[in-house]
């Protein structure tokens, strides 16, 4: 049988020239989207590369088996946010698009062009255009635009685009890349990092059938799916993720005024009845799946007019009670203004929260947010702070920078509101509710981001870019994750990996991404530790059941799951564990790194 190939497209937007790539032996270990990123961004990237530089990469990136259980776009370049290894994943249709268009391993970036431009990509052809009339367009109605145009050009109105807003063009740090009318790569700044290369938006359209070395046990795979996991079917096409906001406010506790406190009658509001019975449009799916999880909305009645969107705990998480906004047609409106500007949802809640407690506390003044009165739940105000920070004006020219800069920035003791670390907002969760959580957002290389879990399997899944919110499920079906993973790219790559195999590529995933980082400044005994609000502050939710992180147990646990990772308790990798995965050529970097950093760390 002749080995399966692997093409990246990689284009220059500099020299405006284009190439396709063979990385089928680093596919072979790396599988593709975030454990391939991690491997290209430390070829590719100088140390201590500027993210908003020319020298920084974006890289798109799918896997062996992207489209057969929904399609996963992973996006990776350095993060503007963190200045450590960046990702994000991008449901819908576009990664599928890429295999069709015939770029099995994705498209990488480099370089900046001179203008706004955007890429067109059918199939082997490939042009960078100008995108001078899109400029300050939102990512939607750049892509009704582009659709327009293409199907005059080739009366083909079936193109894939992903794009960036204002936000993105402006380089605010946690800009967010749109895909169809509600997918976004949303985290850790990659529309930041689009923006800075002067790129609007890539227009896809594949025609090539992809090529599976068994495709008659990659059928029998997706039949059993299909067949064992319609509970899950059920489940998710009625309810979707909508659910998953309540359930933590009355379990576990969620967040509330900036972490503030653990439970307020506000909750009561965020029941997904209320947001099925009223505003459910129907239910959607990404390529592959029948799920249909998305739950897209229509709001009618309401004081800024008509609206549309899609709710989900990854969006409305970080507002809702955390800055006390008054049910879903608040939350609804409010959720598709940060879409329409182009900003991380999650991340900007989290800036947001923060200014809002400041100016409870008086430590930001009317005067300083240029006249806006920022009183918790005010939509209003939040909606025109949110203008200034996407348009870079006044303070929000500061803001825009993130939790991690624009706090040292704006300093006067609001430093200590501000809930991050490595440079990520955490708003979708409240830690206090759970040690495992709390470990699972701390211990990982790329920011306390709940989809970036430092866990070496969790990171697998984003390097094979298959749905992840398929893993309990597949895992009953096939005995678990792994079990899916392995059977999936053995029948569509022809392989033969076995679980050994799969435990090593997981650690491989998870360490090169950690190098990365490590090599960008992280040091996990420093910087693997959350705000002193979660160990120092009790909370308690509906039920009067305290809440707070105990400070001795966190430091202990962190030690244990180091070594659960293969590494070592200060979270460092040893020489040994690197040359054992295949990345001894880290090293040298490695050692040069931390003798610059943190020379007291021990090898």
């Amino acid at each position: 049988m002749e080995e399966k190939r692997f093409k990246l497209l990689e284009v220059d937007l500099t020299s405006r020239n284009s190439k396709v790539v063979d990385v089928t032996k680093d596919v072979q270990k790396f599988l593709g989207g975030r454990s391939l990123g991690a491997k290209l961004l430390w070829e590719r990237t100088p140390p201590k590369t500027d993210p908003l530089s020319e020298d920084n990469v974006l890289y798109f990136g799918v896997g062996p088996i992207t489209g057969l259980l929904g399609s996963v776009t992973n996006v990776n370049a350095k993060s503007p946010l963190t200045m450590l290894k960046g990702h994000a994943n991008l449901n819908g249709h576009f990664g599928v698009e890429l295999v069709y268009a015939g770029y099995n391993a994705g498209i990488l970036f480099t370089g900046k062009a001179d203008r706004l431009v955007y890429l067109y990509v059918k199939d082997d052809q490939v042009e960078i255009r100008d995108a001078s009339h899109l400029a300050g367009k939102s990512g939607l109605e750049t892509q009704y635009i582009l659709s327009k145009e293409l199907k005059k050009e080739t009366d083909d109105q079936n193109f894939r685009f992903v794009s960036i807003g204002k936000a993105g063009e402006n380089q605010v740090r946690n800009a967010d890349i749109c895909h169809d009318f509600y997918h976004h790569a949303a985290r850790l700044g990659m529309g930041t990092v689009m923006g800075s290369k002067m790129l609007k938006a890539i227009a896809v359209k594949g025609t090539i059938s992809p090529d599976y070395a068994h495709p008659d046990k990659v059928f029998e795979l997706i039949k059993k799916v299909f067949h064992d996991g319609r509970h899950f079917r059920a489940q998710k096409r009625r309810w979707g993720y909508s659910t998953s906001l309540a359930k933590r406010y009355y379990e576990t506790t969620e967040g509330v005024k900036n972490k503030q406190v653990g439970w307020d009658n506000i909750c009561d509001f965020f029941n997904p009845v209320t947001l099925e019975q009223q505003y459910k449009i129907w239910g959607d799916s990404c390529h592959g799946c029948f799920a249909a999880c998305k739950v897209p909305y229509f709001i009618r009645d309401h004081l800024f007019g008509p609206f549309a969107g899609e709710m989900r705990h990854d969006n409305a998480g970080g507002w809702g009670a955390n800055t006390m906004i008054p049910g879903f047609d608040v939350q609804g409106y409010l959720s598709s203004y940060v879409d329409y500007l182009g900003l991380d949802s999650e991340d900007v809640s989290g800036v947001v929260a923060w200014m809002m407690e400041c100016y409870e506390k008086g430590l930001v003044t009317k005067e300083d947010l240029g006249g806006i009165d920022l009183n918790w739940g005010n939509v209003e105000a939040i909606c025109a702070l949110l203008d200034k920070i996407a348009n870079r004006d006044g303070l929000g020219d500061v803001l825009a920078d993130g939790l991690k800069i624009a706090s040292a920035k704006v300093g006067k003791g609001t430093e200590k509101f501000a809930m991050t670390n490595k440079g990520v907002a955490i708003t979708s969760y409240e830690l206090r509710g759970s040690m495992t959580d709390a470990l699972d957002l701390a211990i990982t290389a790329v920011g306390e981001i709940h989809g970036g879990r430092g866990n070496p399997l969790r990171i697998l899944y984003d390097s094979l870019t298959t749905c992840t919110f398929w893993r309990n499920t597949l895992s009953k079906i096939f005995g678990s994750a792994g079990g899916w993973g392995i059977n999936a790219v053995n029948a569509a790559c022809g392989w033969d990996m076995t679980l050994e195999d799969w435990g090593k590529m997981a650690l491989r995933a998870a360490t090169m991404e950690r190098c990365y980082s490590i090599r960008e400044g992280y040091i996990p005994e420093r910087d693997d530790i959350l705000p002193d609000r979660f160990f120092d502050e009790t909370i308690y939710n509906k039920y009067g059941e305290p809440k707070k992180l105990d400070r001795v147990e966190f430091f202990s646990k962190r030690k244990e799951v180091y070594r659960s990772y293969g590494l070592q308790e200060n979270g460092i990798p040893s020489d040994k564990f690197l040359e054992e995965l295949g990345l001894g050529f880290t090293v040298s970097a490695l050692h040069e790194a931390l003798d610059r950093n943190s020379p007291a760390q021990k090898r």
